[in-house]
């Protein structure tokens, strides 16, 4: 039987993502999909699947719905064989120590779940014209990511992450910003996988159209819009799902 796979779906998670990963996972892993919530993951839910996404949001709430139990059970499914995808806040959620600074606010502190030894630091204003975090056009951008097995590829970057690890941290990168910095990184967790990405590759065209450029009165960042959606394609993100799918089989 294939197992299916668990996305996230509670209190902070970005409704373009999951609607996003509900279709990517279907195409790039040729799983079937569940939304699963805190409660269940505390009920023991998770047992039956072989991945849990953690989607983009905001993952505070993440903190308070998961924090004690829901972080046990998580790591036990990753312990005994799971494996974990973090994307943007569920990358931040999975390191052991968070540093983010948005507009006009700020994040810090040690994170339970502490799949990574080390900090997710953001947001990274020096890929968004010096513009920190917010929900608007000018915090967003497509950043050139260099892919440790080699190649380059343009992905939609709005707040996430790099990865700066402690000297005992055991991890391996997979992509890296332009600076240098690590943008992708996986690691192993008793039996099983995690991967934590400060990009976006999971967006689809379709969703992001709904729920971005069709929503835009201003034309001026309807333009802007318009500009990123035309980068997702459908080989868009394909590299890092392939090899998901690879660890996954």
């Amino acid at each position: 039987m294939v197992k299916p796979v668990y996305i996230y779906s509670d209190d902070g998670v970005s409704e373009m993502g999951v609607q996003s990963l509900l279709l990517a996972v279907e195409q790039h892993l040729q799983r079937p999909t569940r939304l699963i919530n805190a409660e269940q993951i505390i009920q023991g839910k998770l047992a039956n699947s072989c991945l849990l996404i953690m989607p983009g949001g905001a993952d505070l709430p993440y903190c308070q719905k998961l924090n004690g139990e829901g972080n046990r059970y998580i790591r036990h499914f990753i312990e005994q064989g799971g494996a974990y995808l973090g994307i943007c806040a569920g990358a931040y959620y999975g390191c052991a120590e968070l540093d983010f600074k948005g507009l006009n606010y700020s994040v810090k502190g040690s994170r339970e779940l502490a799949l990574f030894d080390g900090m997710a630091k953001g947001s990274l204003p020096q890929f968004t014209h010096g513009q920190l975090y917010d929900e608007g056009i000018q915090s967003k951008s497509m950043v050139e990511i260099t892919l440790a097995e080699g190649g380059k590829n343009p992905f939609y970057y709005h707040g996430g992450c790099c990865f700066k690890p402690n000297p005992t941290a055991a991890y391996r990168p997979l992509a890296y910003y332009p600076d240098g910095s690590l943008a992708i990184i996986e690691g192993q967790l008793g039996k099983g996988y995690y991967l934590l990405s400060g990009v976006h590759f999971e967006l689809q065209a379709v969703i992001y159209q709904q729920k971005m450029v069709n929503c835009c009165e201003n034309l001026e960042i309807k333009a802007q819009e318009e500009a990123i959606y035309a980068y997702f394609n459908t080989n868009y993100g394909e590299q890092i799902w392939q090899y998901l799918h690879n660890k996954l089989n």
